[in-house]
C-alpha cells in the first residue's frame, strides 16, 4: 500500500482535513524548492513530482 492509497483510506475514515493540510503543505514545499532550483534537471524532476502530487490531492479533495 503506497502513501495515496494510505491517505485516501485516512481521509475516507474522516480525518480528510488533515489529509489535505499535510498534502498541500507538502505541494506548496515543493513548488517553493522548484523556484528557488537552478538545475534543469532538478526543476524537471520536482515538476513531475508536483504535478504527480497535485493529481492525487484533486482525487482526494473530489472524494468530499
Amino acid at each position: 500500500m503506497n502513501r495515496f492509497e494510505r491517505d485516501l483510506l485516512e481521509a475516507l475514515d474522516g480525518n480528510e482535513k488533515e489529509v489535505l493540510e499535510r498534502r498541500k503543505k507538502e505541494l506548496d514545499r515543493i513548488y517553493s524548492e522548484g523556484k528557488a532550483c537552478k538545475n534543469g534537471y532538478r526543476r524537471q524532476c520536482l515538476a513531475q513530482e508536483y504535478n504527480r502530487l497535485k493529481t492525487e490531492y484533486d482525487y482526494i479533495d473530489g472524494q468530499f
